[in-house]
């Protein structure tokens, strides 16, 4: 074994703090429940133990502890069976010239230093919202056992509804009771996300510290944005939030009938709430796609951009493109095509779960479809050539067979002269370019010897 698989198999100790600080949290509060006095008051976390029945406490520990440690624990598992197979993954499938590169940058990934930062960020965003989801429980009054929000609340989930804290305590206490369930199925819905998006980085290779950062904060937006969509229940069903805050009367033949009507009557919840844990949820689970509905529904509103803007392609044009590989991108900086023809295919492979021919594949049309920009769909839908490598090798054969391979491909992408002429001048001008600069997916042991050419992956790794 080598320097740098023993730097992968050890870890200083401090890194271990990771596991043991969660554990030894959960594991003080699970002794305070089971050996603490009773009734003691308590001004700090210990009196969170005595809010619920032992054992059901207990058991709510045991689930927070699972949701915290599984963070730690798939980084140095990764870590220590996975990073050696994409290595050699990797070796196999990259030109033998640049095999030392791949040594060198597995190298600096292939240890829990490169995770360090991360995984620490992403277990504190966990054993937070997992402390508000399945340990804090709101109490209306002084006189139960829980976070007493009578005493007041703060202004991220209370917002104008402050006001009613004088007012109305009972309006007061059922609007923090929305915006505590939207925050917490907000965070729910993102954790579920996240550990999905763990497992599947784990088994296909692909488990970066970028992973992790891009798991916290995806938590923290999903809870900020299904709290905000709390507030918009007061207004899209306005009858529920009057009826539950419907301003208490001082007089006594008031509070007479409303006692017998509370007799008559069992107290029900509004039947629109039940749809805020599964939008909350939905948020969490795809804060992208909501946030992007919100987009589009303020640009419709305000139709401030003009039409004929410049706007970057989408990654989804290109063949074998799907949402997770888009994520997956964005997640590198590659959020459109333009970014991706100028990527580099070795340092995709290695940061990412694409092979490398998959990553050259996909860099090499984009550079097709960036100079094509939107006619690029009908052109591969004509001519079956969806890459720059796979023009430049139709053009090639058509120089070589003396034949027109430009005026051939325009003759088959429309019958009009006019538009023919304008392919044909698109297309020699994309043979220039080919010729003159190699495709990004050349490698450079294909390079004309002499001619002092290198690929273009070379110059974007550089």
């Amino acid at each position: 074994m080598d320097q740098g698989e023993d730097r992968r198999r050890t870890m200083p100790w401090y890194d271990w703090l990771v596991f043991i600080v969660p554990a030894c949290l959960i594991v003080g509060l699970g002794l305070e429940s089971a050996l603490g006095p009773d009734g003691v008051k308590y001004r700090d976390f210990r009196a969170v133990a005595h809010w619920f029945d032992p054992v059901f406490f207990q058991y709510n520990l045991v689930m927070t502890l699972l949701a915290v440690l599984v963070v730690p624990s798939l980084a140095l598992s990764y870590i220590q069976a996975m990073t050696d197979r994409k290595e050699k993954l990797l070796q196999r499938e990259v030109p033998v010239e640049r095999r030392g590169e791949i040594r060198r940058r597995m190298g600096r990934r292939a240890s829990f230093s490169a995770y360090r930062g991360s995984v620490w960020l992403t277990t504190t965003v966990v054993l937070l919202g997992t402390c508000i989801l399945l340990l804090f429980k709101p109490a209306p009054s002084s006189a139960e056992l829980g976070v007493d929000f009578s005493l007041g609340a703060n202004m991220l989930t209370m917002g104008p509804f402050a006001e009613l804290y004088e007012k109305n305590p009972e309006a007061y206490y059922s609007h923090v009771v929305r915006s505590l369930t939207a925050f917490q199925y907000g965070f729910l819905g993102a954790y579920i996300y996240f550990i999905g998006s763990v497992i599947r980085a784990y088994f296909t290779l692909d488990l970066t510290s970028h992973t992790f950062v891009d798991g916290a904060v995806r938590m923290i937006v999903a809870s900020i944005l299904a709290l905000v969509l709390s507030f918009v229940f007061n207004f899209t069903f306005p009858e529920d939030f009057k009826a539950v805050a419907a301003p208490a009367s001082n007089s006594a033949s008031a509070k007479e009938d409303a006692k017998d009507a509370a007799d008559e009557t069992e107290p029900t919840i509004p039947a629109s709430l039940s749809l805020l844990p599964v939008l909350s949820f939905f948020f969490g689970f795809y804060p992208k796609r909501a946030a992007l509905a919100i987009e589009r529904v303020v640009l419709k509103v305000m139709r401030s951009i003009p039409g004929d803007s410049y706007r970057a392609l989408p990654l989804s044009m290109l063949a074998g493109m799907s949402y997770a590989h888009e994520l997956r991108l964005e997640r590198e900086g590659y959020d459109n095509v333009e970014n991706l023809c100028s990527a580099d295919a070795v340092d995709l492979a290695v940061c990412t779960c694409f092979s490398y021919n998959q990553s050259k594949q996909w860099i090499d049309q984009a550079w097709l479809a960036a100079h094509l920009r939107e006619d690029y769909p009908d052109f591969v839908r004509h001519t079956s050539i969806t890459s720059s490598n796979e023009l430049r090798l139709f053009l090639t054969e058509g120089d070589a067979a003396h034949m027109d391979g430009a005026a051939m491909l325009a003759a088959g992408l429309s019958a009009d002269p006019a538009v023919i002429e304008s392919w044909k001048v698109r297309l020699i001008a994309l043979k220039i370019l080919l010729n003159i600069h190699p495709g990004p997916t050349e490698d450079p042991a294909h390079s004309t010897p002499g001619t002092g050419d290198t690929s273009v992956e070379t110059k974007s790794g550089s």
